[in-house]
């Protein structure tokens, strides 16, 4: 494609996204997880009773998908993760945002929040970290009592707002460990049964996977809702 066209098409393109603003970047200096706070003036927030996936411009032509992981809807500001820490498009991006740089994005897909009240098992891989907060986000605890599993591939300095809020979330962190298997073992220490609602969210072939070991699961009453994100 020649770049006049990829500049013609970029900016039809641009023009249907929304404007928002970086407001504050955390990372720790051995980490890849990227923790950014975007201020979305022209979203209600209040609104929301689905999980949100933001498609957001990257580079020319470039977009990738995140989810909202934290929000407040009185000032419209939301806080999404990014492990990068592989040389993506995404991961590029966000290493090199500043405090005040413009971010073009839109709506993606959504998640559906449970069908109905009961515990909910969560398990995942990073990127599935800011789509299990906003689900805790949107249900109310005492109704949707949660445990979680998220598998990082590298030895992070999580936020204290995930470790002191948080408790009911399990953080492995191992590099290079096999997603499936980590997860699969973690699962195997739980009773099954007594959860109403299952999510596993992140890579597209581990999601496959634990998705077909809990199918055949005898034990199992809960409705199982699968999210994959990357391959």
């Amino acid at each position: 494609m020649s770049n006049i066209l990829k500049k013609a098409i970029g900016g039809l393109l641009d023009q249907v996204l929304n404007p928002s603003k970086v407001l504050c970047l955390r990372s720790s200096p051995s980490s890849s997880m990227y923790e950014i706070d975007l201020h979305l003036p022209n979203v209600n927030m209040e609104k929301w009773n689905t999980i949100k996936r933001l498609k957001c411009k990257v580079g020319e032509l470039e977009y990738r998908d995140y989810t909202p992981a934290l929000w407040d809807a009185e000032k419209r500001v939301c806080t999404i993760y990014i492990e990068a820490g592989h040389d993506g498009a995404g991961s590029r991006w966000a290493r090199q945002l500043k405090v005040g740089d413009e971010v073009l994005f839109g709506d993606a897909h959504v998640a559906q929040l449970p069908a109905k009240e009961g515990r909910i098992l969560c398990m995942g891989d990073g990127s599935a970290l800011g789509h299990f907060l906003a689900l805790k986000q949107l249900t109310k605890n005492g109704s949707y009592p949660m445990d979680a599993a998220i598998l990082l591939h590298d030895h992070y300095q999580l936020p204290s707002i995930l470790t002191e809020n948080h408790s009911e979330y399990t953080f492995t962190m191992k590099s290079g460990a096999d997603r499936f298997a980590t997860l699969a073992e973690w699962c195997s220490t739980k009773d099954l049964s007594i959860y109403t609602s299952i999510y596993i969210a992140g890579n597209i072939p581990m999601v496959t996977a634990l998705r077909k070991k809990l199918k055949v699961h005898s034990g199992i009453q809960a409705k199982i809702y699968t999210h994959g994100f990357w391959s």
